[in-house]
C-alpha cells in the first residue's frame, strides 16, 4: 500500500543522491539511476502495519469491518500443505488460514476463493522467517483485501516486511507478534 511516506522516502533518496550528479558522465545517460529508483521504489512498497495501531488509525468503516473479519465468528478455510487438503468450515468462506510453508502451493489447492476477504498467516518457527510469501499467490482471490500476519516468534516490522514479495496496493498487509498467546 502506497503511502505519503513511500513519496517522501523516495524524495529523501534523490536528494541525498546529489552526489551522482557530480560524475563526468551524466548517469541518467547509463540507465543506472532509473534501476537504482526502481528499486529502492520497490522494496519500499511493501507497508506493513502492526494491527493495533491500523486499527486505531484508519477510516471507520474499514476498522468496523477489519474488526468484524478478525474477531466475529466466520466461514473460514484451513489451508495446510502438510494436510494435504483444504478444510472449510461454514458456506462462502470469507477467511483464509494458513501458514508460511503452505503459501506456495495454494493456488494448486482446490479453495473457494470467490469470497475471502482475509488471509492470516502464521509464522511457526524462527526457519519460517527465511521463507517469502509471495502475494502473487493470492491473486485468483477477487475480494481478498487484507494479509494478516501472526508470528509466533520475536521477529520485527522490518523482517516480517522483508519477508513480502511482489506486493501491490490490492493489500493491506498487518502484523501482530503473538508470542506465548
Amino acid at each position: 500500500m502506497r503511502t505519503k511516506t513511500t513519496l517522501v522516502k523516495a524524495v529523501k533518496f534523490v536528494s541525498n543522491c546529489k552526489f551522482i550528479f557530480s560524475f563526468k558522465k551524466n548517469i541518467f545517460q547509463k540507465n543506472i539511476f532509473p534501476i537504482l529508483l526502481c528499486f529502492f521504489t520497490a522494496s519500499s512498497f511493501a507497508q506493513t502495519k502492526n494491527i493495533d495501531s491500523y486499527l486505531t488509525s484508519g477510516q471507520d468503516s474499514d476498522i468496523a469491518h477489519l474488526n468484524h473479519l478478525l474477531y466475529d465468528l466466520q466461514s473460514a478455510v484451513y489451508y495446510y500443505s502438510d494436510e494435504g487438503s483444504a478444510k472449510v468450515y461454514g458456506d462462502n468462506p470469507t477467511a483464509l488460514y494458513t501458514d508460511i510453508s503452505s503459501i506456495a502451493s495454494i493456488g494448486s489447492a482446490s479453495i473457494a476463493t470467490n469470497d475471502i476477504e482475509i488471509a492470516t498467516i502464521k509464522i511457526e518457527n524462527t526457519s519460517d522467517l527465511y521463507k517469502s510469501i509471495n502475494l502473487t499467490s493470492f491473486s485468483g482471490f477477487a475480494k481478498l483485501k487484507y494479509i494478516f500476519i501472526i508470528s509466533e516468534v520475536q521477529t520485527s516490522e522490518t523482517v516480517i516486511q522483508n519477508l513480502i514479495k511482489n506486493d501491490s496496493a490490492k493489500y493491506v498487509i498487518i502484523y501482530k507478534i503473538s508470542i506465548g498467546g
